[in-house]
């Protein structure tokens, strides 16, 4: 285990608005959950590790239905979140710990959770690796993403302009449009990814372009954390001009229908 890691991506400047800008229903990770549950690829009951857990979104339906959680991430106010919308008697504790090196005995987890984390870490694979020594034998690691949620219009021509100045790489970690190098890594390690349709499981939700210019403005979309200031001053300023002359100016509303893309892994034997 190394002294020193590489860099992650911490949410703590933006997790006021953290719940509002990326969410996941919970009557959506609940149908997933049973879904799993009922084609035998998540336990019954059990121990739960939340890895990366954010402000327990993907977690707390867990404890909602009464197993024990625990939950790590790196960032102080996030754990904070999440710890507050706990329920008497549930059985979840939210703790600030590093995911590289995480305040647990291997083996201990009949489960592992995660979403949206890989990406935030530049070595993402000590992660995993850390990760699959907490599992217990035979746990699966559940990942969870959500998809076309982020695609607005107002997004697409920001992105466009950043990758125009020359910026091609927007994450620390992998790609999270593609699970290619997570799948080859895990499957390095002996664990099999199991493909579950989930895709039927989504939801609708409505964003104008003056919603995703003000959070812009406050940099609160992590993939562009990394952008040097001057191209990003310069992509927002023509992404602006650019919303303010379309029909409807930034009062413009799009109709999102995000969906649940989930992969289970598995040690192989």
């Amino acid at each position: 285990m190394p002294t020193r890691f590489g860099p992650a991506s911490s949410f703590s400047s933006v997790a006021p608005h953290y719940d509002a800008t990326r969410h996941i229903p919970a009557a959506s990770l609940r149908a997933c959950y049973d879904r799993l549950v009922a084609a035998g690829l998540f336990p019954e009951r059990g121990r739960i590790c939340d890895a990366g857990c954010g402000t327990g979104q993907i977690s707390l339906p867990l404890a909602e239905r009464g197993y024990a959680v625990a939950g790590y991430d790196i960032a102080s106010e996030m754990v904070s979140l999440a710890q507050a919308k706990c329920q008497p008697g549930w059985d979840a504790r939210y703790a600030v710990a590093d995911v590289r090196a995480l305040p647990e005995a291997s083996a201990v987890f009949d489960a592992v959770v995660v979403s949206k984390l890989f990406m935030h870490i530049a070595d993402w694979q000590l992660a995993c690796r850390e990760l699959i020594r907490v599992a217990r034998p035979g746990a699966p690691l559940v990942h969870i993403r959500d998809r076309a949620a982020y695609g607005n219009a107002v997004r697409r021509h920001f992105t466009d302009r950043i990758r125009a100045a020359g910026i091609d790489t927007l994450f620390l970690g992998p790609d999270p449009g593609s699970s290619a190098e997570l799948v080859a890594f895990m499957a390095a390690q002996g664990w099999t990814r199991i493909q579950v349709a989930m895709s039927d499981i989504g939801w609708r939700f409505e964003t104008s372009a003056g919603d995703t210019l003000r959070g812009l403005r406050e940099r609160i979309f992590a993939e562009f954390w990394y952008v040097p200031d001057a191209v990003y001053a310069d992509a927002l300023a023509d992404t602006e001009a650019w919303a303010a002359a379309e029909p409807g100016g930034l009062d413009r509303t799009e109709t999102m229908t995000p969906y649940l893309a989930v992969e289970v892994f598995r040690a192989e034997g």
